[in-house]
């Protein structure tokens, strides 16, 4: 089991500051808790409940990248008829790297849970 001391807990009571994670899941929050073998000081660091992402779609993500992509006018518009093109060379592996790459870089910034749209079209 591994001690957090000296956090800043995000609508945490005064006083409390000390989190308890056993393989990875956090049991128990509060002042004075046991000791264990392993102490990590925060050093007055918030701590605070992961993000949610409630919208994105992972069929798109990424797809911006290739000159047919190329969104000019920075307008809506533009941005759906680009996306008319784009999809028409798009394979399946390409989607789903994409998609895991999207996920990966979700993850890195905090994010826990995302909702996602799939809309993907694949012609064969």
């Amino acid at each position: 089991m591994k001690k957090f001391t000296n956090a800043r807990i995000y609508k945490g009571q005064n006083g409390t500051s000390e989190i308890l994670v056993e393989k990875g899941k956090i049991r128990q929050i509060g002042a004075d808790l046991p000791e264990t073998d392993e102490v990590t000081d925060l050093k007055g660091r918030l701590v605070a409940p992961p993000y949610v992402d409630a919208h994105l779609h992972l069929d798109y993500v990424f797809t911006g990248s290739g000159d047919e992509a190329t969104n000019t006018s920075g307008t809506l518009f533009e941005g759906i008829a680009r996306w008319h093109d784009v999809k028409k060379s798009q394979t399946k592996e390409d989607a789903r790297e994409r998609a895991l790459k999207g996920i990966r870089e979700e993850v890195s910034k905090g994010v826990q849970f995302i909702r996602t749209m799939w809309m993907l079209t694949i012609r064969s």
